[in-house]
């Protein structure tokens, strides 16, 4: 049997979870004001928003014996795992995962997704339909690795505070102003592709980003009250057969791109 392993940054929830029967989920941290916190099942993390806003706030990689004890827990029932995580240029958690899989050994492939929440949930979804359709261990591996190249992440944010303070900022030409917002993709790492004045000209210029042979498509925002209606309705229009699934960001993302950060994560057809 296959086991998918994969980080919260992932954003299922505890139904989600369950529905998908093979997947495990590692978590990852958080702190606020010097406190500690596990990101959990997206219906599981209470209201993080205000916590977030309360105090100065960082993320930390899962916890190596979290890999460990996940790893050693399905071997031990005689599982070969594919575990898909956030991007190495982004986060350590790729360096813990290959370490913890040479720890424990067995069959383990770790993946670097080259992308993160939405981004993964696609992938992951991919990674448990091949599981189910009977593809085996090596060629799952094949097919995955080859599709995270045909996902990406395009987003906005309301301000820059929090990917600066983050240490994800790589350019001094982003502006969040009066009228200005900045739009990125997510394609490893974060990439700046332009700052776009009104509301109108952002949504064109995070349009412009997103490929015309699209499949599947994720926008995703942080906090209950972004409104993603006229994103949603240009995607809709452009897009009429695909389904757009709406996600709210868990605290671990949150805290990256602050209240108000909204995003369509994509995925091409072979």
């Amino acid at each position: 049997m296959i086991a998918i392993v994969t980080d919260s940054s992932v954003g299922y929830s505890s139904a989600e979870i369950a529905d998908r029967g093979i997947v495990s989920i590692v978590p990852l941290n958080y702190y606020i004001d010097g406190k500690s916190y596990e990101e959990k099942a997206s219906d599981k993390n209470g209201s993080f928003l205000p916590l977030i806003q309360s105090g100065p706030c960082k993320t930390a990689q899962p916890a190596l014996n979290h890999f460990i004890q996940t790893f050693s827990s399905l071997i031990a029932k005689g599982c070969e795992i594919i575990c898909i995580v956030l991007s190495s240029s982004l986060s350590g958690t790729y360096s813990s995962a290959k370490f913890a899989a040479g720890q424990v050994g067995g069959r383990i492939h770790v993946i670097d997704s080259r992308t993160i929440g939405a981004g993964m949930h696609l992938l992951v979804d991919e990674a448990v339909n091949l599981v189910k359709a009977g593809v085996g261990f090596a060629r799952a591996v094949e097919m995955l690795e080859a599709l995270k190249n045909k996902i990406g992440i395009v987003f906005t944010v309301e301000t820059l505070d929090n990917l600066v303070a983050g240490g994800r900022l790589n350019t001094t030409k982003a502006k969040a102003s009066l009228n200005n917002r900045p739009v990125f993709e997510l394609k490893a790492k974060i990439l700046f592709k332009g700052n776009a004045r009104g509301a109108r000209e952002r949504l064109e210029e995070m349009l412009s980003c997103i490929p015309e042979n699209t499949r599947r498509l994720i926008v995703c925002r942080c906090g209950e009250s972004t409104d993603v209606s006229a994103l949603t309705d240009v995607l809709k229009a452009r897009y009429p057969n695909v389904y757009i699934h709406q996600r709210l960001l868990g605290p671990v993302l949150s805290i990256h791109v602050g209240e108000g950060a909204f995003g369509v994560a994509y995925v091409v057809k072979s």
